[in-house]
């Protein structure tokens, strides 16, 4: 207990467990957008544009992660724009998408010759490293979730339950699923920053599945994911501190422990609007 107390005691600490507290409180709510829009697949093709994002910016002498949250954000609004496109479909844009950055994230470290090994960090994450200014942006994000989810909760209902039916019903559909494209992108780059890009899914997915099993309105949903994602943060924080693990890998773990446990639970479909 002591070592826990001497260890908030430092700067880098208080900042990283505040930022998966507000990250692990928010960016959870964009997995109810992800798995009420069956969009599981946009975050594999973000974290793809992230790699490209990634290799350009080092090739030009720039830190990683700055080329890769802009790419990532750039890639959400093509796939916006995209989708809103009648005629073609989200997973054939996140597949044209993720292929194509892919094949030049490859060419483009083969032509610089930068080695893959500092492009490929940006999958691991690193929460210690979160600056004042990085909290900042954490906490501005967060905020602009939660008003996003307040002032267009109706709005939000009737997109994700029927696209058409929120058409019929004067909701200006494109703009909504261009404001929730933007924040998976802003969010899945945010997260790329705290535990890295293999474990996006312990913030953002996880715990909107675990919460959609067992909720039984929109509602609930929305308080339930934000509960489980920040128990991941917080539990998965604390444990990497006691057990000097990997900050990252311990919420996953904490994060896949509780949707195991709502596993256990009969599952409920969240299928009206309030």
């Amino acid at each position: 207990m002591n070592a826990l107390i001497q260890a908030f005691s430092l700067p880098i600490i208080r900042n990283a467990f505040i930022g998966m507290v507000i990250a692990g409180g928010t960016l959870s709510l964009l997995g109810i957008i992800i798995v009420s829009l069956n969009l599981t697949a946009i975050r594999f093709t973000l974290m793809h544009t992230g790699l490209l994002g990634a290799a350009v910016s080092t090739a030009l002498a720039y830190p990683p992660i700055l080329g890769a949250f802009t790419l990532v954000v750039l890639s959400s609004v093509l796939m916006a724009s995209i989708s809103n496109k009648r005629s073609i479909s989200t997973s054939s844009a996140s597949g044209l998408i993720m292929t194509g950055s892919l094949a030049g994230a490859f060419i483009i470290l083969a032509v610089s010759g930068v080695p893959a090994m500092h492009v490929f960090d940006i999958f691991a994450g690193n929460i210690l490293m979160l600056t004042s200014g990085d909290l900042i942006l954490v906490f501005a994000l967060g905020i602009f979730i939660l008003l996003f989810f307040s002032i267009a909760y109706r709005e939000v209902q009737l997109v994700l339950l029927d696209k058409e039916t929120a058409r019929n019903l004067g909701v200006p559909v494109d703009a909504i699923a261009m404001i929730m494209f933007i924040l998976l992108g802003v969010g899945v780059a945010t997260a790329l920053r705290l535990v890295g890009a293999l474990l996006v899914d312990a913030l953002i997915l996880l715990p909107a599945i675990a919460a959609l099993r067992i909720a039984r309105n929109f509602a609930i949903a929305l308080v339930l994911s934000s509960a489980f994602g920040m128990l991941s943060s917080i539990g998965g924080f604390l444990i990497a501190l006691a057990l000097d693990l990997p900050v990252g890998a311990s919420t996953a773990l904490v994060s896949a422990i509780i949707l195991a446990v709502s596993l256990l639970f009969p599952k409920t479909t969240v299928n009206h609007i309030e």
